[in-house]
């Protein structure tokens, strides 16, 4: 099983930050929106990892990470990915790069509709904006 982590990123004006990956036939889920993340590298804490992705991928640097899932889904190739989900308030003040992907940005949740996602990650941009919600750090 491979595990993965990411890290969606919730605004004062409950938008979730996505990446709009590349369209190349090479990668899982060419041309779908995903929040930041990838693999976990070998012995790697899940939350580090987390971080990690969301850095390499947007240059954005996380204050406090909350856990919001772990759970199992299937990628492209059949493979069992066990995904480590984090979601985070961004700071409006550091600047977000589209270090991966095609474009980067924040939507609202009713423009995830309609757009291509890897499973289950438009349900788990809803939950975030939720517990970001419950915590009033909206």
């Amino acid at each position: 099983m491979i595990h993965g982590a990411g890290v969606i990123v919730v605004n004062k004006k409950g938008e979730v930050l996505m990446q709009h990956r590349d369209n190349k036939p090479t990668i899982f889920w060419p041309d779908h929106w995903c929040y930041p993340g990838g693999s976990t590298e070998a012995n790697e804490d899940f939350e580090l990892a987390a971080r990690r992705e969301l850095e390499e991928e947007t240059g954005y640097i996380a204050d406090t990470l909350y856990p919001l899932i772990e759970e199992n889904y299937k990628r492209t190739d059949e493979e069992i990915v066990r995904r480590h989900i984090f979601w985070t308030i961004y700071d409006n003040k550091q600047e977000i790069k589209c270090n991966e992907g095609s474009e980067m940005k924040f939507l609202k949740l009713e423009e995830l509709e309609g757009k291509k996602f890897i499973p289950g990650q438009k349900q788990l941009c809803h939950l975030a904006v939720e517990q970001a919600k419950a915590k009033n750090l909206q």
